[in-house]
């Protein structure tokens, strides 16, 4: 009976400790809106897209000239871009596969990936 209950101890201990282990240990860094916050050069568009760290986004020309805008949000992986084009409103979610530091990327409606890489 002794060995059971230090076998059963030992166990409880193993499964606390890798817990624990597994609590405190970091793994992939929480992604937030904060880390699409910039300017962005886009594989599908040829101007730079502003996201604003109050939820608006832009497509600039060279000049400075807004080509589109809207507002954004970060939510249960994925970005959702508004739109407003005339009296219509739209709305595009797509998820994010990836997100560093100088690069996202994200899953169109039509499964190709865009991927967005940060201008200085």
């Amino acid at each position: 009976m002794k060995n059971g209950l230090s076998r059963r101890a030992f166990q409880a201990g193993c499964l606390l400790v890798t817990a624990l282990c597994f609590a405190g240990c970091p793994g992939r860094d929480a992604i937030t809106e904060k880390h699409f916050v910039g300017k962005w050069k886009s594989s599908k568009l040829a101007t730079p897209v502003y996201l604003h760290a109050n939820g608006e986004w832009e497509i600039k020309a060279e000049d400075g000239a807004i080509l589109q805008f809207g507002v954004w949000e970060y939510k249960d992986e994925k970005i959702v871009w508004s739109y407003k084009i005339d009296s219509h409103i739209g709305h595009d979610t797509n998820v994010v596969l990836s997100a560093k530091p100088r690069e996202f990327r994200v899953r169109e409606s039509d499964r190709t990936t865009t991927i967005f890489t940060k201008l200085d």
